[in-house]
């Protein structure tokens, strides 16, 4: 099964969810599995709540 496949099953869009990991790489490197399709949402929801500068266009 693929990471986007994954994705898929747990409701996340796939495209979404692989530029999210680019954005917030350095926190992906620093804990992966919250990062993983099945903790996303709560991961994202965290770093997006702790974001300083305003989101990219």
């Amino acid at each position: 099964m693929t990471l986007i496949h994954t994705a898929e099953l747990h409701k996340i869009e796939p495209f979404h969810y692989l530029v999210s990991l680019q954005r917030h790489a350095a926190k992906v490197a620093l804990d992966p599995a919250a990062w993983m399709p099945w903790n996303y949402t709560e991961a994202f929801a965290r770093a997006e709540a702790q974001r300083t500068e305003p989101p990219p266009d």
